[in-house]
């Protein structure tokens, strides 16, 4: 059993890789709305 988690944990990886390399992203949209949250906080530095 610990041998087929091995294998689907390296199979996952690698597909994963392969996507990130043929330049899939597939957390875009996260990274995206996380960079226009931290551009737009222009002046709120403290929230409460």
């Amino acid at each position: 059993m610990i041998k087929a988690n091995w294998i689907a944990g390296l199979l996952a990886l690698a597909v994963f890789v392969n996507a990130q390399y043929q330049g899939w992203s597939l957390f875009e949209h996260a990274a995206s709305a996380q960079a226009s949250r931290v551009a737009g906080s222009g002046g709120r530095t403290f929230h409460k």
